[in-house]
């Protein structure tokens, strides 16, 4: 029988977790690294940008990006993290660094965390930025003819 000798990649059924997404999948081959096209094309992709993929967690949720945790800090530091505005927020963001929306998702969906976000926050003294008050002087100074 002429053809190709595959006995080096077994054809045993097993139980792997996706490389790209974290999902519990039947590899069918033990070289299996992911559950399916959708993901192996996102980490071709993803390797010919020069991007790196979201590691996926022991429970099979994505590790947080840094949007995520920067959102997270912004509310956490405001007192506004379990507030409903704040959650709507997390959701936004996590989604957002996900990296499965499109582009023109991704844009929509940073205008609504940013409406959002001003949602959560409305009525927190934001504490002044050290730059702000720089510029200010230096304005006065420049509309006094100092500078």
């Amino acid at each position: 029988m002429t053809g190709s000798t595959d006995l080096d990649q077994e054809t045993v059924v097993q139980q792997r977790d996706c490389d790209v997404c974290g999902r519990s999948y039947e590899a069918v081959r033990v070289t299996s690294r992911y559950c399916g096209p959708t993901c192996r094309q996102r980490s071709l992709r993803a390797a010919a940008a020069g991007l790196a993929l979201p590691t996926a967690t022991l429970d099979g949720h994505e590790a947080p990006s840094d949007l995520e945790l920067a959102t997270a800090r912004e509310l956490e530091a405001a007192g506004r993290l379990q507030s409903v505005a704040g959650q709507a927020a997390l959701v936004l963001a996590y989604r957002i660094g996900s990296r499965r929306e499109t582009g023109s998702a991704t844009a929509a969906l940073a205008k609504q965390l940013h409406l959002t976000m001003t949602w959560a926050l409305g009525g927190v003294a934001v504490a002044a930025d050290p730059l702000d008050e720089i510029r200010a002087r230096r304005d006065l100074k420049r509309s006094a003819g100092r500078l």
